[in-house]
Formats: C-alpha cells, sequence, structure tokens
C-alpha cells in the first residue's frame, strides 16, 4: 500500500489564484513546482513561441549556419546523418526540407540499427566520402564519436555536430557543435529534433517560417521522453495543436491508421500511438521508411508506408511480448532481486529493435533502473535502459564504463555494448553504484497530493483551468488530487486484465460520473471490494457521441475512513 501525503494549502498561492482568475489547485500544482511568481505562472500556462530563447543563443549556431550558407553557395554535398530512432528520424525530416528549399545539394543517411548500430559508423561514412560530401551534419548523434570525427577531419570534411545527449570525455573536433550537453549555450532540455528546430529556425532566419515543423518537434520530443520544462513545454504546448493540422501527409496518414484523426492528441496519443509505428521502422526494419512518410508529399506513397509502419509496429508488439515475459522470469529468478536496486538481464534470442522498450516495461513493473541486453549477433552484446522518474542513470552508468566496448545517453535512457564475459561484473558494480546513490528513500512508495477535491467541485470550468497544467509527462507529471467517500454506484466492473471501472456518486447523490484505474481491479478486491471509497486521480473530460463528461483516471484507491 502507496502512503498518500496531502501537501498543505499556501495562503499566498489561494491569494494569487483569486488575483489570476484560476482555481487555487492550479496554483497550488505550479507553487510545487517552482512557479511562485504572476509572470512565471502567466508565462507556464500560456506558453508564448515568443519566449523561447533565440537560435543563436547556441555558441556555435553562427559558424554552423554561416558553413552551411557557404557550401550552398558552392554547389558542395551536405549529408545528414540521423539515427534510427524517432527524435533522429524528425529532425532530419525537419532539416532535410529546409535545406532543399534553401538550394543545398543534399542527401540523408539513417543508419541501420542492427547492422551499423548507433550514432557514426566508419564503413558508412567511408561510402558516403567517396560519393563527394564535404559537410556532415549529424541529428541525434556525434557528440560521443570523436575518433570518426577525427577521421572526417583528415578527409577534409566539415561537420556540425548537433546532438543532445551527454559527453564523456574530450569533445570531438566538430568544425560546430549545436549542443547545450557539450557546453554550447541554449537551452539544456532539447531534444536532438528540438535543435534541428533551432538550426532551421537560423538558416530560414523567420520563427514565423520554422513553425511549420513544430509538429515533427512535438513528435520527437515525446518519443525521445525530454523533460517538458523550460522551451520543451512551450514547443508541445504550441505543437500538439498544429499536430493536429498538420499539412504533412505522411503525418496525416501516421494519425489516421493510429486512429487519432479527431481533436488534439495529448502526450500519451502521441508516446504510445504515433511514436511505436516510427520507431518500429528502426526497430524492425528500416527506419528510411519511417524519414520518407515524414517527407513525402505524395498521398498515395504516404498511405502505403504508414500502412507499412503500422504492421511492421504489430510484429514488433509481438516481439516485444515475448522478450519482456521471458525477462521477467530472468528477473524473478534471481535469488537477490529483492535487494537489488537495478536491474540488468540478458539474452541471445532478444531482438536489438526491442530491449528499450522491455528495459522501460521493467521499469514500469519493477521500479527499478533497467538494462536489458541482446546477444543475439555474438559475443558482443548490445544493451539498452531505461530508469525510474527520479533517478537519472546515466551517471551510474558512467562509474562502470571499464565494462563497456562503448556506451552514451542522458539521464533517462542509454545504450550500450558489452562483451557477454563482462556482465555478471556489470550487474554487481551497477547494483552497488546505484544503491549508493539512492538518498533519503521511502521505504514506502508515497503518493504527493496537490489538493483535495469534493465530486460536485469538478466541474467543467474547474477542468478547463487543469486542463492549462497540460502536457504532461517527463518533468512535468499529472498532478494528485484526492476525492474522498465517494458511493460505487452499481457493479464495479473488470475491464481486460486488471483494469477497474465504475461510476462513483458524492453523498448527496446529485453528482455522479465514471472512475477508471489501470491496473487498480486487484486493489479494489484487495481490499474487499469496498462500496465507499477514497480516490486518488486525475479528472479529465470524456467525449462520446458529442456528450462531454467528468471521468477520474485513478491513481490509487482505498475503502473511505
Amino acid at each position: 500500500m502507496r502512503e498518500w501525503v496531502i501537501l498543505p494549502e499556501v495562503e499566498e498561492a489561494t491569494a494569487l489564484a483569486r488575483k489570476l482568475g484560476v482555481h487555487p489547485a492550479v496554483i497550488h500544482v505550479l507553487f510545487r513546482r517552482g512557479q511562485t511568481s504572476a509572470e512565471a505562472i502567466t508565462r507556464f500556462l500560456e506558453c508564448p513561441l515568443d519566449k523561447i530563447q533565440d537560435p543563436f543563443a547556441f555558441k556555435d549556431m553562427k559558424r554552423a549556419v554561416d558553413r552551411i550558407r557557404m557550401a550552398i553557395e558552392r554547389r558542395e554535398k551536405i549529408l545528414i546523418y540521423g539515427d534510427y530512432d524517432v527524435d533522429g528520424v524528425t529532425g532530419s525530416a525537419i532539416l532535410y526540407p529546409v535545406l532543399k528549399e534553401l538550394g543545398a545539394d543534399i542527401r540523408v543517411h539513417i543508419p541501420h540499427r542492427i547492422e551499423d548500430g548507433y550514432g557514426l559508423n566508419r564503413k558508412s561514412l567511408e561510402s558516403w566520402l567517396g560519393r563527394g560530401i564535404k559537410v556532415l551534419i549529424t541529428v541525434d548523434n556525434g557528440i560521443t564519436g570523436a575518433d570518426h570525427i577525427d577521421f572526417l577531419n583528415q578527409k577534409g570534411v566539415d561537420t556540425i555536430i548537433v546532438d543532445h545527449h551527454e559527453t564523456k570525455g574530450a569533445l570531438p573536433k566538430a568544425y560546430a557543435l549545436v549542443s547545450a550537453a557539450a557546453g554550447g549555450g541554449g537551452e539544456a532540455s532539447l531534444a536532438a529534433c528540438g535543435l534541428a528546430f533551432k538550426l532551421a529556425w537560423a538558416l530560414l532566419g523567420d520563427l514565423k517560417k520554422a513553425e511549420e515543423y513544430l509538429d515533427l518537434v512535438t513528435l520527437g520530443t515525446v518519443a525521445d521522453l525530454a523533460g517538458l520544462e523550460g522551451e520543451n513545454r512551450i514547443l508541445l504546448k504550441q505543437g500538439l495543436p498544429r499536430l493536429a493540422k498538420t499539412n504533412k501527409v505522411g503525418l496525416r496518414a501516421l494519425m489516421d491508421v493510429s486512429g487519432l484523426s479527431r481533436g488534439v492528441p495529448s502526450f500519451r496519443d502521441v508516446a504510445f500511438g504515433l511514436a511505436p509505428r516510427i520507431n518500429a521502422a528502426g526497430r524492425m526494419g528500416s527506419p528510411l521508411a519511417a524519414f520518407k512518410l515524414l517527407t513525402t508529399k505524395d498521398n498515395e506513397e504516404a498511405r502505403q508506408l504508414a500502412r507499412e509502419l503500422d504492421e511492421g509496429n504489430q510484429e514488433r508488439q509481438r516481439v516485444e511480448r515475448d522478450a519482456f515475459e521471458e525477462a521477467v522470469k530472468k528477473v524473478e529468478a534471481d535469488p537477490q532481486f529483492t535487494e537489488r536496486q537495478a536491474i540488468v538481464v540478458e539474452s541471445d534470442r532478444w531482438h536489438e529493435g526491442v530491449i528499450g522498450i522491455v528495459a522501460a516495461r521493467l521499469v514500469e513493473r519493477f521500479q527499478k533502473p533497467s538494462i536489458v541486453i541482446s546477444f543475439r549477433s555474438g559475443d558482443v552484446g548490445k544493451g539498452s535502459g531505461r530508469t525510474t522518474r527520479y533517478f537519472p542513470i546515466f551517471d551510474s552508468l558512467c562509474a562502470c564504463e571499464e565494462f563497456f566496448e562503448s556506451f552514451g545517453g542522458h539521464a533517462q535512457a542509454c545504450g550500450l555494448s558489452i562483451k557477454k564475459s563482462n556482465v555478471d561484473a556489470f550487474r554487481e558494480k551497477l547494483d552497488r553504484t546505484v544503491s549508493a546513490r539512492i538518498k533519503n528513500e521511502s521505504a514506502v512508495p508515497r503518493i504527493e497530493i496537490d489538493y483535495v477535491f469534493n465530486l460536485n467541485d469538478l466541474s467543467e470550468a474547474v477542468l478547463k483551468d487543469l486542463e492549462a497544467l497540460s502536457p504532461f509527462g517527463p518533468g512535468n507529471p499529472k498532478p494528485m488530487f484526492l476525492t474522498r467517500n465517494v458511493h460505487v454506484k452499481g457493479e464495479a466492473r473488470k475491464l481486460g486484465r486488471d483494469t477497474f471501472r465504475c461510476w462513483v456518486t458524492d453523498s448527496s447523490g446529485k453528482t455522479t460520473c465514471e472512475a477508471v484505474g489501470f491496473n487498480a481491479f486487484a486493489l479494489w478486491q484487495t481490499a474487499n471490494r469496498p462500496t465507499h471509497l477514497d480516490l486518488v486521480h486525475q479528472p479529465v473530460f470524456k467525449d462520446f457521441q458529442g456528450i462531454r463528461s467528468v471521468q477520474l483516471e485513478l491513481e490509487d484507491l482505498r475503502p473511505a475512513g
């Protein structure tokens, strides 16, 4: 059972809510997230696009723009070297049409996950050198590829790195480095697609022109689990409505096969509807299909590519399900599992394209940083890691560097290659490292409750105020609200594996709404099926056949009292 901690009301927040004309719950949530002035709160809620930094805040941006413009004038060949995940594909799909519009002689290379691996690949670079490239722009890679950059320098190729990943050791000697992670100024939270957007804006010289690509920035930022603070929040707040009205035929076709053709998509819609289909191309086949989908202007080609990606995603789901079930068995078979603070599992059978998703699902299941390694291709395995909301994984990985052939990543995700003979030692050291870094953690999981609502408080006006806090995701989690002593009306139902669904009413019987909780039916059963409940939830609008109602998305429940 999780401990419920009701956070105290703040007098200043209540007063400021009256001044700003919004519900006090909104201001209390923002106070707890460090937004305490009227100016900061207004900026957070409204997210005006003109509040993002000028692209030239990145110290190498002018150098990057000048070199690209020089290449265009000289008719030099430019290569965009992207990445196979959604962030890398969307970033490449932002820069390609912009450079085409400016008259560049432009090519794109999206590496194959299994054949090429992550990052710059020597064989691929040599192939492109044979085709006469003079400028290489990396997107979502390159910052840890110092040796490859040295090789390109020797061959007379200027490299512009557009990458948000953490650095390891000395920075590569690139012509220009567009990255806050490398101390290059600018907004630190941006994913690679956000950095590509900034470069596109700088090249076009007009934010209005660059706004056309906010739909792609939204897709890449959500998929990469970038923190929704600062500029990322503004980009998504502006980008989600643009995604709903996108003029890109490929995105429209993808939304159709994903069942997202109506209304403004949520963070969850993008994360679980659109992003997996783009990622499936990179995981199970060629990521070039995803890039073509996002850049095509042909309706029929768009529909065909969207269908292919949808079919690839279905295959990915089957392969992922089998790997996840085996991984869970391995975790639970470890006699030391309950004491371990980190999970490392490996197999010769797992497809390399799904190990990142399996790692994410292990984190969700066990609430521990998780590394999943595939040795399907030989004795040097490829691993992918994910972590919990509050525990950055990259620093702990750096402490285990001696076991890796290569590694990279950022706070929430990582990738690595490792010899099979090093896995056991790595598992033990990672566990010790993570254990040592976990401080002041309660033994009992906590839910911090932002505000207490009566059921009849949850009007349409209140929910519209609460909606202004969205989009929710990493760095801006959904707030938690408590409603006490509601009565279960009629029979509660079990949907699917463990989803709890019922109708609840207040003590007066005048206010009724639906409550739905994923993985909550067993909780209700364990509590002896109480008919009066206290609920921790997020209230949302539900639209069905033109009728709008309030639904409570449950986080936890317990008998009233």
